[in-house]
């Protein structure tokens, strides 16, 4: 209060003009407060918490007339908290105070390293971050991942993990999480390489020995009935006919051509009649007691490769030695060719599909309707049914370069369980074998897989054959 010429002036009381705003600034950054009250000549002090700020590398006091500022450089987590001015004009005081929050630059805490595996192994990559306002997505060589049956996705807090259930080798790759909150991100990437099996997840013994014994009982058997008829069928390109010549090698002791293949690949099929073909014992003018039959190729159009009606027919033993093959007439009950009276071994004890391991993919729905077809109704008739899978080496490098890894090979696993998934049968009913048609000398590991998916095969027939005596005769 003031007195000019006896009039009393009463002066505005000392007030905040601007007052302090909370702030959050990353860590490194510097944080500006500033206070502005309505008289100038003010002075001040400032507090962080309980301690009065001085002057010094960290901080900075400023006035400017009625404006004071604080600024604090550098920020870390030590400087967060309340800050506190107290602004003061002769005997009036006023203060004004402002929460300082210090937000850590987001930075990996914790990373993933590469990661070597094998086949059919759970692979997990965990990463961490500072902080918990984040998200994430991962990325397998820049593409996008999404979550599936064997891909899972998680963040718990700070933390995201992904885990990959039974890798496969195409599982194989560059993987990324990408963490991000507002306009910061970081990135940690690594590489995942899915090796083949580190043991065999099939038994089998790649030796003489092996090779002996499966010939020789074969040899040696004495089936229910004699000869057991084994049909073979399949898509156009499948190896029926090297299958039934690699057999006849084996039991030879030589190379030799008894069914004749289509070495040409003219993706039309090479067998027209309906054939039998015998395995002559090595060194005797004998047969094996089982007999083989090739049919015309499983084509996609209807009017194309063997009719399913034909299968059938050969099934129940209705079907005559050289009936030719018509496609889009198939044998009936009035043609010579239909034999009105089979006899138990007429009649097919084992039906066998060949599918080409390096085709599987491409092979169209038609094709796999068919022999779906085909299949249903040989299992209505309780005929076992067996898939011997060719080219396994076109489909696997390892195998190519090795043989004996062929139970090694994820590769092969996988082709495997795509012929199970899409035609229906077991995995324990599916061989992958390796045809003879370039080599000119005998192999050991070839003959072992033909052999071994061969006694599978009549050992199958057999026992239906033994089990169905009542009306196959």
């Amino acid at each position: 209060m003031m007195d000019y010429n006896n009039k009393i002036i009463k002066l505005p009381a000392l007030r905040v003009e601007q007052k302090l705003q909370d702030t959050v600034q990353f860590a490194g950054n510097e944080v500006t407060l500033t206070c502005r009250v309505n008289k100038d000549g003010a002075s001040a002090r400032w507090w962080h918490g309980d301690v009065e700020v001085q002057n010094n590398n960290k901080f900075s006091m400023v006035q400017d007339g009625m404006k004071f500022v604080l600024r604090i450089r550098n920020v870390q987590g030590s400087e967060e908290g309340f800050y506190k001015i107290k602004v003061k004009y002769y005997n009036e005081e006023v203060g004004s105070t402002a929460m300082v929050t210090v937000k850590e630059n987001l930075r990996v805490s914790r990373t993933f390293q590469d990661v070597k595996a094998s086949a059919g192994q759970e692979v997990i990559l965990k990463c961490e971050v500072n902080r918990e306002d984040v998200t994430a997505e991962w990325k397998k060589d820049d593409k996008l991942l999404t979550e599936g049956r064997n891909v899972v996705m998680e963040q718990r807090g700070k933390e995201f993990i992904l885990k990959i259930k039974h890798a496969q080798k195409s599982d194989t790759g560059f993987y990324t999480c990408l963490v991000k909150s507002g306009s910061e991100e970081v990135k940690i990437s690594a590489e995942v390489a899915v090796e083949e099996f580190d043991r065999e997840w099939r038994s089998i013994n790649f030796n003489p020995q092996t090779r002996n014994k499966l010939e020789a009982e074969l040899t040696q058997l004495r089936p229910q009935l004699e000869p057991l008829r084994i049909l073979l069928y399949g898509p156009i390109g499948s190896g029926k006919s090297s299958f039934i010549n690699s057999i006849d090698i084996v039991f030879k002791g030589k190379i030799s051509t008894g069914a004749l293949a289509d070495a040409a690949g003219a993706g039309i099929s090479f067998t027209r009649r309906f054939q039998t073909h015998k395995i002559e014992k090595k060194g005797t003018s004998e047969f094996l007691p089982f007999v083989l039959n090739d049919v015309m190729g499983l084509e996609d159009e209807k009017s194309k490769g063997v009719h399913p009606d034909d299968i059938m027919s050969i099934l129940k033993g209705h079907v005559k030695e050289n009936y030719l093959f018509e496609p889009s007439a198939p044998l009936s009950e009035e043609d010579p060719d239909y034999k009105r009276d089979p006899s138990p071994t007429d009649k097919v004890h084992c039906l066998v599909c060949l599918l080409p391991a390096d085709k599987i993919s491409f092979l169209t729905d038609d094709i796999f309707t068919k022999m779906r077809s085909i299949r249903e109704q040989a299992s209505d008739m309780g005929i076992p049914q067996v898939v011997v899978m060719t080219k396994p080496d076109t489909a696997c490098q390892v195998v190519k370069s090795d043989l004996r890894k062929i139970y090694y090979s994820m590769k092969i696993k996988e082709k495997m369980q795509e012929c199970s998934n899409r035609l229906g049968v077991p995995m324990n009913c599916i061989f992958p074998v390796k045809n003879y048609h370039e080599v000119t000398e005998l192999v050991l590991e070839v003959d072992v897989l033909i052999l071994n998916a061969l006694s599978t095969i009549i050992h199958f027939a057999n026992d239906y054959a033994r089990q169905n005596s009542h009306f196959l005769g």
